[in-house]
């Protein structure tokens, strides 16, 4: 029997060393190769003085270093301490300082948190080099990890949980799930919060796929989502928020197994959720129990939402104030006694003492239960109804809050003699933290000093939105706070920062109406922003939807761009707002992107093109010739392709793509199966397995896209068959294009980026551009080289994919506007050069309901112009083309950084100013 979750990976590791363990980026990781990357943090750690027992502080960004570095402390016989880049220096600090922890393993920038809190060995990623097979025995009993929570008297807690406990957890969910080794489940949790574990864990014991999101993708719903689909996740956790950004971004798959929880689940969103997936169970415990203690498989119809039954080896009770057992349907404080019961909390016996007790009802002496604090009581038939709190804790968006942490550093602040926070009740669940100070003698406490002032110290889910300054509190006839009495906050209670203007217009008036729904603020004016207001993405969802049931019809980007009741007003009343273009530099800067290429497009055409930055820090000036790779652009590019050849009679788009290739065939299983056409690949419809995404060094050696499709030698099964149905399942990755790019090359009897050339790229005057990996090199052109989100140069400068028809294009913003050009022209009748009319109207009819994709490109039909184009990720650069199509406007941006996301943002909120052209006086800006 295994002592330790490390037994049961390094067995799962012993059987299928060459199985995928971990993607992330679309690079695969195996088990053999996560479990040497394990025994080369262990090998540092023990070099370090790490010993059997100690906590081990992680400081680590989301990536493939993360859980070899939690299998790497379980290695060395230590314990891993989850922190994040979100969490305040002040308190790391505290939390390694209350766990004694022996090391902190890091790296990057991330490393410069620690300077000044922790003073003992740095573990850094940087120098991972040989390792030696680390085997330090272990038991049930000693400690897997230290998982810090809100703390009720200022001091977050830190529970300790043991490998048993989180044995019988894995065990337990594994079998209510049915985990198996074909299971691949998407990770997005941040790991300094509890449920992290099962993502993580359940899959790299069972011989499953860890599909792990980076924390830009972790906080959005369609890139979520993307993830989802082009990794073919089949268990997806969240809590009902994650959940809400989720459906918002479109999510409906039925094969999907969801699990919701963290925070109570509202019947109004299951009876959403259910329907969306193959399968809903919602599942509730504490930290102190080891992530979940109870499970319940939702039902449809939904009518009431219950917490279900103790999973394996758990014994709940629902006891009065006096200990004693409740009967069925009487509301009682619940207990949760078993396998899974926490060892108590780092440094705190007195507290530990007070919240884990004796358990008289067990089945053997000695046995301890965990008082939740949460009210209860049991159903008729056996499960267990979850009825709120007994106390002041809340839970914030999955977090478990004590309000007493906020309190007591809130009188940290000179300004405030008194303070109280409350969880303001948004309706379905939300809820918004607002704190009440009475301010000290001759004081102003002002609200943006003092969520300045918590920040320093708390992760920002515990910063309230609001503050509200009162001469005294409300007090009930027992002379505490009457907390039902203290008054909504307004929008001065915010970090708003402006005068108050009232709202105009009507359409202002009726914003603002919303917006005090979903934010919980009173008296909002025209010229406040949503986000200064105590706006998050979660909060945004919500606008969107309860401005849709009112019928005010808008979109995420459109409240990106417009982010005052003034600028949302005048959009939706049809006027442009009208300013100065500010520069991206700063944001730039700040999220270290080297360079930032823009094309605008107006009036149909390209108009300007606007640069920022320097090819590498430090290097030459960024200039409109100045080469990019566009990663998955590169299919949008590619798709032109085809569609010629459909124009010109050469290729069919519902033809099997068998009549026309003949280096490689698609193989059927038997006869009738349905056919793979050229019109499925490009829609993400073609039910083919995976290949490999893998990208590689510059002066590496690559299999030929040949080889990704036969496999090598050839005697080896087919890497690539048909795996699902063709036309039902929307799947995106990159095997649609690795069989494209060989059609394409079977048709024409050219190299590929000879025949991209030749059928778009001179046509449409792309003369800079080019599918030859050897272009950046080649050209004499500059070449902005790609950076990781650090800021760091990739070694070589950039990395490339074997198959080029997904990620190999190296271009400039100009010459993919001239991409959007050639679709509208082609669409609306123009003077097209590579597409008809036919295909260009192919091309932007969404081919699978709810994709909000066509034939290589991203389409969204939803508003009053389809919006078109394409993104692109590769490691080092991000890229976006988006434009309107009777609109005729548009842009593109090109950025080097992995962080490039941010000035994609930040170009959104101006794209009005730049379309129309008002960034005209900058001194970056070409004409043409």
């Amino acid at each position: 029997m295994a002592n330790r979750v490390l037994d049961l990976f390094e067995e799962q590791a012993a059987v299928t060393p060459d199985a995928v363990a971990l993607v992330f980026d679309g690079v695969e990781q195996t088990y053999a190769e996560l479990d040497l990357l394990a025994d080369r943090y262990a090998t540092l750690l023990r070099a370090a003085g790490v010993r059997r027992g100690d906590a081990v502080g992680l400081l680590l960004a989301r990536g493939p270093d993360l859980p070899a570095a939690m299998l790497g402390v379980w290695k060395a016989g230590g314990a891993y301490v989850p922190l994040t880049a979100a969490t305040p220096a002040e308190r790391i600090g505290r939390v390694l300082a209350t766990a004694q922890a022996r090391a902190v393993v890091t790296g990057g920038a991330l490393a410069d948190r620690l300077d000044g809190v922790f003073d003992g060995p740095r573990v850094r990623s940087e120098d991972l080099a040989g390792a030696e097979r680390v085997r330090v025995p272990g038991e049930r009993a000693d400690l897997a990890y230290v998982m810090f929570t809100s703390g009720s008297t200022g001091e977050p807690k830190g529970v300790q949980i043991s490998h048993g406990a989180l044995i019988n957890l894995l065990k337990s969910m594994g079998r209510l799930l049915d985990a198996e080794p074909a299971h691949a489940w998407l990770a997005s949790t941040a790991v300094s919060f509890d449920i992290s574990g099962l993502e993580l864990h359940l899959p790299l014991t069972t011989g499953g796929r860890v599909v792990l999101a980076d924390e830009e993708q972790a906080a959005d719903g369609p890139r979520l989502l993307e993830l989802v689909d082009k990794h073919s996740a089949t268990h997806v956790q969240a809590t009902p928020s994650g959940w809400k950004l989720l459906l918002a971004a479109g999510f409906a798959r039925p094969d999907v197994v969801a699990l919701v929880g963290g925070e109570e689940l509202p019947a109004t969103l299951a009876r959403r959720l259910r329907p969306a997936v193959g399968r809903l169970v919602n599942v509730y415990g504490p930290t102190e129990t080891t992530i979940w203690s109870t499970s319940w498989p939702v039902p449809d119809p939904v009518e009431h939402v219950r917490i279900g039954r103790p999973i394996a080896n758990t014994r709940l009770y629902v006891l009065d104030a006096r200990g004693r057992r409740l009967p069925v349907g009487v509301t009682g404080e619940l207990y949760i006694a078993g396998d899974g019961v926490a060892r108590g909390y780092a440094g705190r016996p007195a507290l530990t003492a007070e919240r884990f007790l004796p358990e008289p009802f067990g089945p053997r002496a000695g046995g301890r239960m965990y008082r939740t604090g949460d009210l209860a009581r049991f159903t008729a038939d056996g499960g267990l109804e979850f009825l709120g709190r007994a106390d002041h804790q809340v839970k914030v968006r999955g977090h478990r809050v004590e309000l007493g942490e906020i309190e007591a550093g809130l009188l940290k602040h000179p300004a405030v003699a008194d303070a109280v926070v409350v969880a303001r009740d948004l309706g379905e669940g939300e809820k918004a933290l607002v704190g009440y100070v009475v301010p000290a003698a001759d004081a102003t406490a002002d609200p943006a000093d003092l969520a300045a002032f918590l920040g320093e110290s708390l992760p920002a889910y515990m910063v309230p939105s609001a503050f509200v300054s009162l001469p005294e509190f409300p007090l009930s006839t027992a002379g505490k706070v009457n907390r039902g009495a203290l008054p909504a906050p307004d929008r001065d209670a915010t970090a708003a920062g402006r005068p108050y203007q009232e709202p105009a217009t009507a359409t202002e008036r009726k914003l603002a109406a919303l917006w005090q729904e979903v934010l919980g603020v009173t008296r909002i004016g025209r010229d406040d922003r949503f986000f200064d207001l105590g706006g998050d993405s979660t909060r945004v969802v919500k606008f969107l939807a309860v401005a849709q049931e009112a019928g005010v019809s808008l979109s995420l980007a459109t409240l990106y761009q417009h982010d005052t009741i003034a600028e949302l007003g005048r959009q939706l009343d049809g006027h442009t707002a009208r300013r100065g273009l500010s520069s991206p530099e700063p944001v730039m800067a700040e999220h270290g992107i080297p360079a930032v290429s823009i094309a605008v497009i107006n009036g149909g055409g390209l108009v300007a093109a606007h640069t920022y930055g320097a090819l590498t820090p430090g290097g030459a000036p960024t200039t409109p010739d100045a080469l990019f790779q566009v990663g998955s652009i590169s299919k949008h590019v590619t798709a032109l392709a085809v569609l010629r050849l459909v124009g010109e009679g050469r290729l069919d788009l519902d033809t099997d793509v068998n009549e026309y290739l003949t280096s490689w065939r698609v193989p059927y299983a038997r006869e009738d199966s349905e056919r793979v056409t050229p019109r499925l690949l490009m829609a993400n419809l073609s039910g083919l397995s995976v290949t490999s995404n893998e990208s590689f060094p510059r002066f590496a050696e690559m299999p030929t896209v040949l080889d990704l499709l036969q496999g090598t030698p050839p005697a080896e099964p087919p890497r690539v068959f048909v795996e699902g149905v063709p036309g039902r399942d929307f799947v995106k990755h990159n095997t649609h294009s690795a069989v494209l790019q060989q059609v394409l090359v079977d048709v024409v009897g050219v190299g590929f980026a000879e025949l991209m050339a030749e059928l778009v790229l001179r046509p449409l005057g792309m003369d800079s551009s080019s599918y030859d990996f050897a272009h950046p090199e080649t050209s004499g052109l500059p070449v902005a080289l790609g950076h990781d989100a650090d800021g760091a140069v990739l070694d070589g400068g950039w990395r490339n994919r074997s198959t080029q028809a997904a990620a190999g294009l190296w271009t400039t913003a100009s010459d993919l506007a001239r991409v959007a050009v050639e679709i509208r022209e082609a669409h609306l009748g123009g003077s097209p050069r590579v597409l008809t009319r036919e295909t260009a109207e192919q091309m932007l009819t969404v081919a699978h309901p709810g994709s909000l994709f066509g034939l290589g490109t991203s389409v969204d039909p939803t508003g009053a112009d389809l919006e078109y184009g394409h993104v692109g990720e590769s490691p080092g650069y991000r890229a976006v083309t988006l434009s309107r199509l009777r609109a005729g406007s548009g842009l593109v941006v090109l950025t080097n950084s992995d962080s490039g996301r941010e000035a994609h943002k930040f170009v959104a909120t101006h794209a009005a100013q730049l379309v129309d052209g008002l960034g005209a006086g900058l001194t970056t800006a070409h004409e043409y």
